[in-house]
């Protein structure tokens, strides 16, 4: 009788004794929980759980080329040399010394295009072509053309929402829209300085719009100089 009582109370022993070396091994997990472990750690193999959140992506231009457009439009203000054309068509037929000398008018509106290519992060060279949508009445003078280069440097670089600044040099070639009462001044080619700053918001890695602000100054033609706003989309492969 006694051994009948004494073989369960041996196997319970075992049992327990068995489930104590277990879990000393496998440690404070259960078998269930690493099983869970394992299961997510091959997870990470998965690309679509590796793909970094909105905050890691990066929206750098490195190595991309660009199309950009923008309207622009602005005051314009000019000091005439004696022979730069008349700034204010009122002028024709006036004896000279009572001509004006510096003019002030708004700015026809154009179109700026530029082809860029980032060489670095926040440094994007680009080529540059101004064209005006129409003449300058005041000054007799055909829709601008601007043909020139500059550089986009940009702040924050690899972030959606950027700062840049806008150097650029060029040449207008337009000349004049043939009123006879201009055909005593000079329609020289003229140095053109350009310097605009804004923010850019990149809405994916291809696309971004752009807010700029600025300058734009010739000095052969005449001294003048256009205060400047403009707005427009950047396009950008690959």
């Amino acid at each position: 009788m006694k051994r009948l009582i004494a073989l369960p109370c041996t196997i319970a022993s075992l049992l327990i004794g068995s489930e104590a070396a277990a879990q000393t091994a496998l440690g404070p997990q259960s078998i269930f929980d690493r099983g869970l472990t394992a299961m997510a750690d091959a997870g990470g193999d998965n690309p679509q759980l590796d793909e970094p959140g909105e905050a890691d992506r990066s929206y750098s231009h490195f190595m991309q080329a660009g199309l950009r457009a923008s309207l622009v439009g602005g005051y314009r203000m000019v000091f005439r040399y004696d022979e730069s054309p008349l700034c204010n068509e009122d002028d024709v037929g006036v004896p000279p010394d009572d001509r004006q000398k510096f003019c002030g008018y708004g700015a026809p509106v154009a179109v700026d295009l530029a082809l860029s290519m980032a060489v670095l992060p926040p440094v994007e060279p680009f080529l540059w072509a101004r064209f005006g949508l129409t003449g300058e009445s005041e000054t007799n003078t055909n829709p601008a053309m601007i043909v020139g280069v500059g550089a986009r440097l940009y702040t924050m670089s690899d972030a959606a929402f950027k700062v840049f600044i806008e150097p650029a040099v060029g040449f207008g070639v337009e000349g004049g829209a043939g009123n006879p009462g201009y055909a005593a001044y000079e329609y020289k080619k003229d140095l053109i300085f350009h310097l605009g700053a804004g923010p850019q918001l990149d809405v994916s890695r291809g696309v971004g719009i752009f807010l700029n602000g600025g300058m734009t100054v010739g000095i052969l033609r005449a001294i003048n100089a256009a205060l400047e706003l403009q707005g427009g989309v950047q396009v950008r492969i690959p």
